[in-house]
């Protein structure tokens, strides 16, 4: 496996810091004219075709891992995220349903990780969060968690962790999503198994979450099959 996503997931799932140092160096020409990382190198002379989803998972695993990009090459991503929400760049891939908004909030929570979102940028997206798919959820929440200020902050991180709570279908060592068929957006590289170990995380630095971590650890760990889970992603989560 040789694309970006594939390589990055590697080096920090498996804390490979030569692989990661590697990275460093080949990263850069990933990157589009807008700041946005491909999967594989662009063409030169081609137009921009980097992925705003694929950019806000190499920031947020990043982030979540305690490792860090090259300043440069953050901030560049960065300006490309913040151009995307913003609505002065725009990506347009196959996708089997409409995705902007859940495309949106991963940006804006890698956005918040690195201190940059800002409230204007959230009146671009519907406030639907029962509509959503699991993974624009563990999105969001991640964004409320970091980003102080934002309009309704309370509230919204109520509803976030409700919503969450009430997808849950856990008995004994399992743990699954009463949303799973709907979760697979597989073409923004999410799933019910990241969503699992993505939600193992948050509810780790959450205090209201503390009597249900074992149930969910348990759990995460259950969904995998012959020694690991269903996803680079996953796997690297």
């Amino acid at each position: 496996y040789s694309c970006l996503e594939q390589k990055v997931s590697r080096a920090l799932g498996l804390r490979d810091a030569a692989a990661w140092a590697t990275l460093q160096g080949e990263a850069a020409a990933y990157l589009d004219g807008d700041g946005l990382a491909a999967y594989f190198p662009p063409v030169p002379g081609s137009p921009p075709r980097g992925s705003d989803r694929l950019t806000a998972y190499l920031l947020a695993a990043a982030h979540e891992a305690g490792w860090a990009w090259p300043e440069a090459m953050r901030s560049a991503m960065l300006g490309g995220l913040q151009a995307f929400v913003e609505g002065r760049i725009e990506r347009r891939f196959g996708a089997p349903r409409a995705d902007l908004d859940v495309r949106k909030l991963a940006a804006l929570d890698a956005l918040a990780r690195h201190g940059r979102a800002q409230a204007r940028w959230l009146d671009s997206v519907a406030w639907t969060p029962a509509a959503w798919p699991t993974s624009a959820l563990l999105d969001a929440w991640s964004l409320y968690r970091r980003a102080e200020g934002l309009p309704a902050r309370a509230a919204r991180l109520d509803e976030l962790q409700r919503l969450l709570r009430s997808r849950l279908v856990a008995g004994g060592t399992t743990l699954k999503f009463s949303t799973e068929q709907s979760d697979d957006w597989w073409w923004l590289m999410d799933g019910a198994d990241a969503n699992a170990a993505r939600l193992l995380l948050a509810a780790t630095e959450s205090p209201a979450w503390q009597a249900e971590l074992p149930q969910i650890l348990n759990g995460t760990l259950a969904r995998q099959r012959r020694g690991a889970w269903s996803t680079t992603t996953a796997n690297l989560w």
